[in-house]
Formats: C-alpha cells, structure tokens, sequence
C-alpha cells in the first residue's frame, strides 16, 4: 500500500551518501534524486497520499455507540433508564469498505508516482538541455582556439612576407563569428541552468548548476513488444485505473449489502419504584433496520457506473499506450541512427578536409578560404552532431515516459 512513498523516501535518503546539499555539480540521477527530496510539489503528492491513508483508517472505524438516559414519573413511581446502543457490523459491509478504501490508497499512490514520472521527465529535459548547452560552448570554444591558432600563423606569414593581408583579416572575421555564436550559447546556457534550478528548493542558485554526462552516449533499443509489456507492467497512470477499477467493485459489492438488515444491541440498567422501595435490573434490547426505502440501490448503481467508467479509460489508455510506444521507439531508433551514421560520415572525415586544406594552402594550391571553409565544415559538423544527440536523448526519454521509467534490456 506504502510502495510508492517508501521508494521516495528510500531513493531521497540514498542520494545523501552521493550528493552533498552544497554541491552544484550534478549527474541525472543526482538531479532526480535532489528534486525528489526538495521538489515542493513532491511533498504535496506525499502528503495527498497520506489524506487517502487516513480515509482508510475512518472507514474501517466501528460507529460510536449511543449513551441514553430515560426518566419516567408517574406519581408514585419513578422508572430510570441508562442504556447503550451499538450498532454492530454485520455482513462484512465494513471490512470490505475499508479494502475498498485501501485500494483507493493504492490507486492514489499509482497517480502519485504518475505525477513524478511528469516531473522526472521534465527535469531529464531540463538537464539535457543544460547538458547541451554545455557542450555547445566547449566545441565553440575549441573553435576559436583553433581559429585564432590559424590567426597566429597567418600574422607571422603577412610579417615575414608569405602571406597576405586580406587571408588575417578573413581568418579573424571567422574568430569573431565564432565568438558571437560562444556569446548566444552561454545565454541558452544560463536558460538552462535555471530552468533546472526551478525543480530544486526554492532560492537554489541558477549559476553553479552543472550537468556532469555524456550527451552523445546512446544505447540500444529493444524490440516493441518487449516495450510494450514493459508499458503495461510499469505505467502508473495505467495501474491506477486498473486499481480503481477493483476500487469500485469493491465498493458496490459493500453497497450490495444495504439490501440486508442492519443489528443495533441496547443494554443497560434500570432503577425502579418510590423514594422509600427501589429496584434495580437490567435491559437488553435488539433492534434491526428493515431495508424498505433504501436498499443501497442507488449506491450499487453508482459504484458501477464508476466501474464501467474507469474500466472504458483503462482500455482507451491502453490504445494510447501502444501507439506512444509504437511512435518514440521509431523515433529514438532512428534519431539514434542517424547520429551514429553523421559521427563517422561527417564528424570523423571533417578533420581530414582541415588537414588537406591545410596542406594545400602551404603549398600555395589553395587560399585562405578554402582552410576557412574546411574549418568551418568540421565546426559545424560537431555542432549538428550535438544537436542530433540532444534529439536522439529527449526522443530516448519520451521512449521512457512512454513505457514508465527507463527501459530494460
């Protein structure tokens, strides 16, 4: 019944043997672990599961018994009568509204850690995003070092007479292109870095949030059956449903029992006779509730309306299951693909074009523009294979959000 709150609290007291509550250098499974100790939004899911834990214990609360006391005076006489009346629980209507209300708990717990799959999946956004900014600025910044090398050398060439002016100024033209894009980078950067300090305690400092990961590192995606069956196994918005469908046949088999009589014992004392002769005895007294104008037919109908409800959304979520499945196991396979392909096809054959052109130029077979543009083609070679790993990552996560957590092989 308690799984979902103790895998919380577990998980948030091991991140503190590996992740100290100053340290700003994360890796994702540090930043999962940090939101769901500080997330203030958690904490309202915890304790919306602790209002169900409570129903249950009121449900399965016995009714308080009644204390009554009767005077009756005839003169002569006087009859005194103290008594308790309880209800007592027949028909097992009361163990099976507080299984009901158990499995409400469960559902609930379900719907929970459906809410923190959300926010888990929004923070791994976040942290590749930070990730991807990150690295963004370390190939800009190896482009202007290369860049502003290739500078040098030209300045010593246009001294000692070998070059010209015209290939510097066209060489410190790219160094300033490259520096401005160096410049938007760390802006997108410091976008990233608070958007996830937000999913932190609040006044957590955006600036010294640092993603620690490789974002070209991928993995393998298994076949879609065995996702699928991962999805229904691990879904918890889909194990809620199926929960609260057990939930309200339980609840109408309790509100089937509104059609037997309910059992009240009364017992007590009596005083009876004058001031000057009194008697004492006792009272026992059965009452039962004849089931004429409500026979929980209401509540039977209710209940299985719920039921019949809950079960249509069940099998709808499953449809949509399968087709979310379906559609982000083709897209992480092949944006997985596709960056492995531009790695060796383009990334690795950049480098040899410098090396060329660099050759060439020395030789006087090429100008100036065609070391620039063989230095620009590797630049931005390294630039589209981060941002096709950074689209192969989030498709890899919406993959996870779509079977419930990361996939297993």
């Amino acid at each position: 019944m308690f799984q979902w709150r103790l895998l919380v609290w577990v998980t948030g007291f091991c991140g503190l043997f590996v992740w100290n509550a100053s340290a700003q250098t994360l890796t994702e499974e540090q930043a999962l672990t940090r939101m769901r100790m500080e997330h203030p939004e958690v904490s309202a899911l915890r304790f919306t599961v602790r209002e169900l834990e409570a129903n249950v214990r009121e449900r399965r609360l016995l009714t308080n018994p009644q204390v009554g006391y009767t005077r009756e005076d005839t003169g002569y006489n006087t009859d005194e009568y103290l008594l308790v009346t309880q209800e007592l629980p027949m028909w097992g209507r009361l163990r099976l509204l507080g299984q009901a209300a158990g499995q409400a708990v469960s559902a609930g717990e379900a719907r929970a850690a459906a809410a923190l799959l959300t926010f888990e999946t929004e923070l791994r956004f976040a942290f590749t995003d930070l990730l991807f900014a990150q690295e963004r600025i370390k190939v800009l910044e190896r482009g202007v070092s290369e860049m502003t090398s290739l500078v040098d050398v030209l300045q010593v060439l246009e001294e000692e007479g070998e070059g010209s002016l015209f290939d510097r100024l066209r060489a410190e033209q790219e160094v300033f292109e490259i520096e401005t894009n160096l410049e938007t980078a760390a802006v997108d950067r410091l976008t990233a870095q608070a958007r996830l300090a937000s999913f932190f305690a609040p006044g957590t400092d955006p600036l010294g949030v640092t993603a620690v990961g490789q974002l070209t590192k991928h993995r393998t995606v298994i076949t879609f059956d065995s996702l699928v069956t991962q999805a229904f196994q691990r879904r918890p918005d889909y194990r809620a449903l199926m929960l609260s469908e057990e939930q309200w046949e339980t609840e109408r088999r309790a509100a089937e029992r509104l059609r037997l009589p309910a059992v009240a014992v009364t017992a007590g004392l009596k005083r009876t006779g004058s001031l000057r002769a009194r008697e004492y005895g006792y009272v026992v007294m059965a009452t039962v509730g004849v089931p004429l104008l409500n026979r929980g037919q209401e509540q039977v109908a209710r209940a299985e309306a719920a039921r019949t409800r809950t079960d249509a959304e069940r099998k709808a979520l499953g449809t949509r299951i399968e087709s979310d499945v379906r559609i982000e196991r083709a897209t992480a396979s092949r944006y997985l693909k596709l960056a492995d392909s531009y790695r060796v096809g383009s990334v690795d054959r950049a480098v040899e074009l410098i090396e060329i052109a660099t050759a060439a130029y020395e030789e006087g077979e090429y100008g100036i523009l065609e070391v620039l543009d063989a230095h620009n083609v590797k630049l931005r070679s390294e630039l589209r294979l981060l941002e096709l790993s950074g689209v192969a990552r989030r498709a890899t996560i919406k993959l996870d959000r779509a079977i419930g957590g990361q996939t297993r092989p």
